[in-house]
């Protein structure tokens, strides 16, 4: 019985004996291997920065404004008697548009003139006869004083006749007409309404800090989303006299030429409006994806030499703080943080840690 817990106490040593040399070799051999391991490099893309030309553009929307543009009404009423445009229809400065009835001021011009060419007539005659002693002063002044009313009294009744004759105030398209030929108009009463088209008015607001950036002849680019592939050029006209008080902008109006005949810019539309900035030398700018945003900082990744576990030369991340200004595009202002001839990384920052080794398989030189 003692022999055989002999065996046993001798059988267990053994197995625990085995169990803890295994533990320590085993550490052992795990430290030797984290000692040794080096992890696999990171691949990324990089792009060694360089000082720019940066041109930025300030983005807002605007509407279009005509030039002109108001309603059309006759001064005095009358029936319609003539309509001699279309709706849409373009038209001339001074076009008739429509003719009220006129046969009763046109018998009243034909008798004004008769009276007039009467009593210009008998001035004229005793203008002679006064010379030549056969009427008196008083009877040559009645007989001017005659002729100047009746003249008077002509381009009364003329003016008059011409208020009967709706005409276009400027150039432009007129819009759709609202009037028929039998109506009875009552002076003001809109038949139709009338736009310039070329140029036209672009406004947009640009908040007051933009201000000093902006000038008379600045030029625009102006998209809208009905006519797309097509830019209008145009130049800042005008800025507002005063900033808004509850918004803090200003209004600013461009002139854009209207020229497109398949891409007419219409009052009322809504645009895309990229005001030209003035360009600024030796900017720094990288890529939008290279900038890791956050709460506590933005920061972008640089490459930075150093040297693996074994001594050898290798790559590595380094995380930096940096400062975005403003965007254009893809790419984005740095104002601070990084300098030119830095290697910033653009692609495969999924998985990279400050201090990550990495590969680089592609590279771009900024300029």
């Amino acid at each position: 019985m003692k022999k055989r817990f002999i065996i046993v106490g001798i059988i267990l040593f053994i197995v625990f004996g085995g169990l803890v040399s295994w533990h320590f070799i085993s550490e052992y051999l795990m430290a030797r291997y984290l000692k040794t391991y080096q992890p696999p490099a990171t691949t990324v893309n990089t792009l060694t920065i360089g000082p720019i030309t940066w041109n930025p553009t300030y983005d807002t929307v605007g509407d279009v404004q005509a030039v002109e543009g108001t309603s059309v009404s006759p001064i005095v009423s009358g029936m319609v008697t003539k309509v001699l445009f279309s709706s849409g229809q373009l038209v001339k400065k001074n076009q008739v548009l429509v003719i009220l009835d006129t046969d009763v001021l046109t018998a009243q011009v034909n008798n004004a003139r008769a009276l007039n060419d009467y009593d210009k007539q008998t001035y004229e005659r005793y203008k002679v006869l006064f010379h030549q002693g056969v009427v008196s002063a008083q009877d040559l002044d009645q007989a001017a004083s005659n002729y100047g009313q009746a003249n008077a009294s002509l381009h009364q009744q003329e003016a008059s006749l011409e208020q009967k004759y709706v005409v276009a105030p400027f150039a432009g398209r007129v819009g759709i007409r609202d009037v028929s030929i039998g109506q009875y108009l009552n002076a003001g009463t809109m038949v139709t309404n009338i736009q310039s088209i070329n140029p036209m008015y672009v406004n947009f607001q640009v908040p007051e800090q933009y201000l000093t950036m902006l000038s008379v002849g600045q030029p625009v680019d102006i998209t809208i989303d009905s006519f797309p592939g097509i830019t209008f050029k145009g130049k800042i006209s005008a800025f507002d006299a005063q900033v808004a008080n509850d918004t803090k902008a200003i209004t600013v109006q461009a002139t854009v030429p209207n020229r497109n005949p398949k891409a007419l810019m219409l009052p009322g539309m809504q645009t895309n409006v990229s005001v030209i900035m003035p360009a600024q030398s030796n900017v720094i700018a990288i890529p939008q994806q290279a900038i890791n945003y956050s709460l506590y900082g933005n920061t972008v990744f640089i490459v930075k030499p150093s040297k693996d576990k074994n001594g050898k030369p290798d790559l590595i991340a380094d995380q930096i703080a940096v400062n975005p200004g403003q965007q254009e595009g893809n790419l984005v202002q740095i104002t601070s943080g990084l300098n030119p001839g830095d290697q910033v990384i653009v692609d495969g920052l999924v998985k990279l840690q400050n201090g990550s080794m990495i590969k680089i398989i592609n590279t771009a030189t900024q300029s």
